[in-house]
């Protein structure tokens, strides 16, 4: 059996050792073309999210078996074709929950503390604390958005901080954790910082875009670490926080990941302003996220080889 794995930067020891017993492990970095190559004898594959697995690819799959994504979403794999060709797909199922969590709750208390800009300012021998007056979460209200296994984390440890909840998602009837809003523009106008967790689909691509930033308080904050890219819009994003529509914004995923340079307009936007802070997608990345997750979908990819020969 031949298991290829394009992203071995995010494959921990056991889960090596557990695809090596299921077969031959080619573990490395893959441009698109040694993919193409590589995957007409490939009995299983292993990838991440900057890994695009088409039906261009898929055709080239002669043995493929199983497509295993360390992933929670599975928007870069054809999984409709992939069903026509007999390929199983496997994602994740909460591997990434806490330490994403925990990573909006940084994210919150970075923009509201102005930590990378003190930071930036004092490592350059500056010293005026008055430029970075902050403000506090107790007291303030979360919007979140999205009210799945992330949303719901975020939401406890928010509470800790004495933040009231607000909650808007279709699909979830009612939480302690929280009041749910009737609708998305409510929980927009009510809500002090606002944290997007939804599943992009057809209903939350550009769900929120300049027409429903504009309905957020001057003051507010909106953060984007899980959610897909297209779930705000990023121009809309952008020229709000160029018009004063709102105070400030958090980003780790974007629409067209990776980001394609210093010359993006956010990433030029966020180097002269204090109001952007952007990140290269790292919400789920700790160490122990990293080995629980690529555990979980080699024992997937390892269970279907052996349950197959």
């Amino acid at each position: 059996m031949k298991i290829l794995v394009t992203e071995p930067e995010y494959l921990g020891a056991d889960a090596l050792s557990m695809l090596r017993g299921a077969g031959v492990v080619l573990a490395r970095k893959m441009d698109r073309r040694e993919l193409e190559r590589r995957i007409l004898d490939a009995d299983a594959l292993m990838v991440r999210i900057d890994t695009t697995v088409d039906k261009k690819l898929l055709k080239k799959a002669k043995k493929l078996r199983i497509v295993g994504s360390v992933t929670t979403s599975l928007d870069h794999i054809d999984i409709k074709y992939a069903g026509k060709m007999g390929i199983k797909v496997v994602s994740l199922h909460g591997a990434h929950t806490v330490p994403t969590a925990e990573y909006t709750v940084g994210m919150m208390l970075a923009l509201c503390r102005n930590v990378p800009w003190a930071h930036q300012s004092l490592s350059s021998g500056v010293w005026k604390r008055y430029m970075f007056i902050g403000r506090e979460l107790s007291g303030k209200t979360l919007g979140i958005v999205g009210f799945g296994k992330i949303g719901k984390q975020v939401a406890i440890y928010a509470r800790a901080f004495g933040m009231k909840i607000i909650y808007y998602d279709p699909y979830v009837k009612s939480s302690r954790l929280g009041e749910k809003a009737r609708t998305l523009e409510r929980l927009l106008g009510r809500s002090d910082i606002i944290t997007v967790h939804a599943l992009l689909t057809k209903e939350t691509d550009n769900m929120i875009g300049y027409r429903q930033i504009s309905m957020m308080k001057r003051d507010s904050l909106l953060l984007t670490s899980s959610a897909k890219g297209r779930v705000v819009n990023c121009k809309a994003l952008l020229r709000a926080l160029k018009n004063g529509k709102i105070a400030g914004a958090a980003i780790d995923v974007f629409p067209n990941e990776p980001i394609s340079g210093p010359n993006d307009e956010l990433i030029a936007y966020a180097r002269g302003h204090r109001n952007l802070l952007v990140t290269p997608h790292i919400g789920g990345s700790t160490k122990e996220a990293i080995d629980r997750a690529s555990l979980e979908i080699a024992a997937a990819i390892a269970g279907e080889l052996k349950g197959r020969k």
